[in-house]
């Protein structure tokens, strides 16, 4: 049930991110070329501070998931209700809590913008902003009941619904009015409705979210949980930290505007990382279903297997990134939107090494080791602000996500694999560091010969990006799968996937049949 499930989380949550690429992708195109890059930068400075505010969160979705699995896996309903009680509860005082501080910084935006700006009614779209960042706070408590359960493909359909008319909605209002009020306000509509829908969903299938109950957790456990919660909370200020720093500090130091060209990056970054991170994350609760049933040992070889497979996919995602991703934005946007090389190693490398951390956080969450090393996420959080000014003052916006980098390798790098080997896997992480250089190195090879190979074509952008395309189809899976064929990582990955692909041939053949006979 573990393997199905993650697999139709999956799948589903893949076909949702590739419609919403292609979405995204139509929607920033209307959107460049009737509203211009300026309001671009303006959104992306805007989606940082509400990221920040996020911070109100305290890790309260994490920290909640991992006390559902246990009570989900018995069908303990008195645990699942006391425990949805006070996420409520708490979400309720959080969208207070962060709509009153959003509010409270609307004087000081003029100094978050370097320069002057062109763009109209920026208090207004400010507080549009707050607003679509609030209402989902009403809601979220039910959503986490469908993840935890190992059914998070659920949301990730009735996203994908919205997210089609939504974006389709928006496109309208960008051609026929160019008033980008209107089109913050649908995108408000639309995702008050979609929280209203996935709630009354999640009623649906489980009816006792909806009945009136007296259940509260005890003393004990509630002591348990807020002490979770509080080592999950400097996680999560130090995640959002490093992740909605980097807008602000280059709006501050670099400009507006380029964080409008740098937010074109971030968005096909965002969408790769999205799609890969619904392969991993889509499994997070099965992993802590398997916390809970199985030994030490199995428990090692998955957190190996998956390992493996971040670096699969994650280096083969790096490479393309590191070949494709400026010709493709000559040819969608033109070259005035382009970066040198050097910006886009620095947002490559800080792709990779966020997206190899996968493994090691899935098992720290998991396993429930919010107290381990509680204070270092602020080190983190505090290492990517002072590296990312220093550096943003001399070397600009690569300086930004080098910082970032930097505060990832001083701390989450090496903590997270050393607390999961010694606290989950009673062993030493000594073996976890070799392999990740060794896997890097083979990476950053991978990297070398395709990019190598593409820059000696030259005929015409399209088909220089058709042949590059090519080029990292092939070049760094045929090295992959030659250096790592005979490991045990590669040979349970495959027999995995052909037992998967099986069972969905054989269901996709049992849904024709019945559709003939019916």
């Amino acid at each position: 049930m573990r393997v199905q499930n993650s697999v139709k989380n999956m799948l589903f949550g893949i076909s949702g991110q590739i419609i919403s690429i292609i979405m995204g992708f139509t929607v920033r195109t209307v959107f460049i070329y009737t509203l211009g890059v300026e309001y671009l930068g303006v959104e992306g400075l805007f989606s940082s501070i509400l990221i920040l505010l996020s911070l109100a969160n305290l890790g309260f979705d994490t920290a909640m998931s991992y006390s559902l699995y246990k009570p989900l896996a018995i069908q303990d309903v008195n645990k699942i209700q006391a425990l949805i009680h006070l996420y409520k509860r708490a979400y309720q005082w959080i969208g207070l809590v962060v709509l009153l501080i959003g509010l409270s910084l609307m004087p000081f935006l003029p100094y978050l913008m370097n320069g002057e700006t062109t763009v109209q009614h920026i208090q207004i779209i400010y507080l549009l902003f707050l607003l679509h960042s609030v209402s989902s706070y009403f809601f979220s408590y039910k959503h986490a009941v469908i993840a935890a359960d190992q059914r998070s493909y659920i949301i990730s359909k009735i996203h994908s619904i919205f997210t089609i008319i939504s974006n389709s909605a928006q496109i309208i209002l960008l051609l026929t009015t160019k008033y980008y009020l209107a089109v913050l306000a649908a995108q408000i509509a639309f995702r008050i409705v979609e929280n209203v829908y996935t709630a009354k969903k999640a009623d649906r299938l489980y009816p006792y979210l909806a009945a009136d109950s007296d259940a509260r957790l005890t003393k004990s456990e509630r002591k348990s949980f807020f002490e979770n919660l509080y080592a999950q909370t400097l996680y999560k200020i130090s995640a959002v930290v490093i992740i909605g720093t980097d807008n602000i500090v280059i709006s501050m130091f670099v400009g507006l505007t380029w964080v409008g060209i740098y937010s074109n990056y971030l968005l096909i970054i965002g969408m790769v990382s999205t799609l890969v991170s619904y392969l991993f994350h889509s499994i997070t609760a099965s992993v802590g279903n398997l916390i809970v049933n199985e030994s030490t040992e199995k428990k090692h070889f998955i957190f190996r297997a998956l390992h493996f497979a971040n670096f699969w996919i994650y280096g083969f995602c790096a490479v393309s990134l590191w070949t494709l991703m400026n010709p493709f934005i000559t040819i969608w946007l033109g070259k005035q939107y382009l970066f040198d090389l050097f910006v886009v190693f620095a947002i490559v490398l800080n792709f990779f090494t966020a997206g190899m951390q996968d493994a090691p956080t899935i098992f720290r969450e998991t396993t429930g080791l919010f107290k381990k090393g509680k204070y270092r996420p602020i080190i983190a959080a505090a290492i990517n602000i002072v590296a990312s000014i220093l550096l943003a003052r001399e070397i600009g916006v690569a300086g930004v996500l080098l910082g970032t980098v930097i505060s990832r390798l001083c701390t989450y790098f090496w903590y997270d694999p050393y607390v999961v080997y010694k606290y989950a896997f009673h062993k030493k992480a000594k073996s976890y560091f070799l392999r990740y250089i060794w896997l890097a190195s083979v990476v950053f090879a991978a990297a070398y010969i395709s990019s190598g190979l593409g820059s000696m074509v030259h005929t015409n952008p399209l088909s220089d990006f058709l042949i590059r395309g090519f080029l990292c189809l092939t070049v760094p899976n045929v090295i992959f799968f030659l250096l790592f064929r005979r490991s045990e990582e590669f040979r349970y990955l495959r027999e995995i996937v052909t037992q998967l692909g099986s069972k969905i041939f054989v269901r996709s053949g049992r849904r024709k049949v019945a559709k003939a006979e019916a």
